[in-house]
């Protein structure tokens, strides 16, 4: 068999695969939880996307008519089917359009998109298996939230192109189009965070409680917990201050995500320290939660993080980091460039990260991971004065705890880093 046919099978085999995954979803779906008949099911949906790979073969040799022709006429395969079954009462078109989906996606496979055509499948297939919880959190949503969504769109498909692509300001460190996407970067991380904590709720384990609520702000969680324990001091803090160092560990992922978004070599640098750090988070937070006493059900703050007043705050403190930072480092002193980065870690994680991280190829990508690490460090420590100055005093001791193991873990990362890569 020539290297042609063999690459026909693979394609031919991949879309077969990838449609009866499809089908497998609605033949589940169907008949075995709402316990009716449907359009197609698992051979059905491997065969139409196996025709639309056939189509797409065809288009290559025949011209660009049979592939209309075949799409025209799944199309119209999909109208009779619907019709037929609005009749006996079911008016939902989602499988019917799945299938037109299954025609396509057999069509990406014979284009060698292979990669594009499961993740399509994958995504597919997981907004239909999630079809009653999409509802139920849909029906959860507030007029508030929905404007979120409207904002977000906003502020990441309208707004951004209008924006110049080109260097503005002091030594041009200013981007307005670099800088807006910075702004989505950041707002799109919390407002995935809320999503997922709205879905989860607060009623799902102390520790994923914090976790949720740190992928929104680890700071805000910090604040609101600590503020309970002040109010009702007689109960144990064990619970509490799992919940704060649960959401700080959740920093650490999260930076590090930005930091390869912008810059994959400061990214990659940065993910075994982040790693260390996080595990030796959860691990003191898990050895606390041990300890669990009687206390009180906490509730992990999960204020919607997207407004246009909160972006536009965080654009400003943005350019104020970026000019900042390209201060010190034309000095080219790095204790300021480190106290640069302290000093703005103590306020915003999200922009001192993403302003070092964009600056790395000029600072070094050692130096520039130093900096973010000790930004953490200044972070930390803010949120210790917090919990000192609006927590109880049992709570102290806990979250001193779990703060304190942080601390070596970064210092250790620190050591280890410029010990392994002295050259970067």
């Amino acid at each position: 068999m020539n290297t042609i046919g063999t690459e026909l099978l693979q394609g031919a085999l991949i879309s077969l695969s990838l449609g009866g995954l499809i089908g497998l979803e609605r033949e589940y779906a169907r008949r075995v939880v709402d316990k009716v008949e449907q359009f197609a099911g698992v051979r059905t949906y491997a065969f139409i996307a196996f025709f639309g790979f056939l189509s797409a073969h065809l288009n290559s040799i025949h011209g660009e008519w049979i592939f209309v022709a075949c799409l025209v006429g799944m199309i119209a395969l999909v109208i009779a089917a619907y019709v037929a079954s609005a009749k006996e009462g079911n008016f939902g078109i989602t499988t019917e359009l799945a299938g037109i989906l299954a025609f396509i996606i057999g069509a990406l496979v014979f284009e060698d998109e292979v990669l594009f055509a499961v993740v399509v499948t994958v995504i597919i297939t997981s907004l239909l298996s999630l079809k009653v919880k999409l509802h139920s959190f849909i029906a959860t949503l507030t007029g508030a939230e929905i404007r979120a969504f409207i904002q977000f769109v906003i502020i990441s498909a309208i707004i951004l192109p209008l924006l110049p692509n080109e260097a503005l300001g002091p030594n041009g460190i200013w981007n307005p189009h670099e800088i807006w996407t910075m702004v989505i970067l950041v707002t799109g991380i919390s407002l995935a965070g809320y999503l997922l904590a709205k879905v989860l709720g607060a009623n799902k384990g102390v520790l994923l409680s914090g976790l949720v609520g740190g992928l929104v702000s680890s700071t805000a969680v910090t604040l609101s917990v600590a503020r309970r324990t002040r109010s009702q001091a007689t109960a144990s803090s064990i619970i509490p201050a799992v919940s704060i160092i649960g959401a700080t560990a959740v920093l650490y992922p999260r930076i590090l995500l930005e930091s390869w978004l912008v810059n994959k070599d400061l990214g990659l640098l940065m993910l075994a320290p982040v790693l260390f750090i996080t595990l030796a988070a959860f691990g003191i937070a898990y050895f606390i939660h041990r300890k669990n006493g009687p206390s009180v059900v906490l509730e992990v703050p999960t204020k919607n993080p997207l407004n246009f007043g909160a972006a536009l705050q965080f654009a400003v403190v943005y350019m104020a980091v970026l000019w900042l930072m390209d201060l010190v480092s034309a000095k080219q002193s790095a204790t300021g460039f480190y106290g640069a980065s302290a000093l703005f870690g103590a306020t915003d994680m999200d922009a001192i990260t993403l302003s070092i991280a964009k600056g790395t190829p000029a600072t070094g990508t050692l130096k520039a991971l130093t900096a973010v690490l000790l930004a953490t460090l200044s972070n930390t420590v803010m949120k210790f004065l917090i919990v000192i100055f609006f927590g109880s005093r049992s709570l102290w001791k806990w979250v001193g705890l779990g703060f304190g193991v942080i601390v070596i873990a970064t210092v250790l990362s620190l050591g280890a880093m410029r010990w392994f890569v002295p050259g970067t």
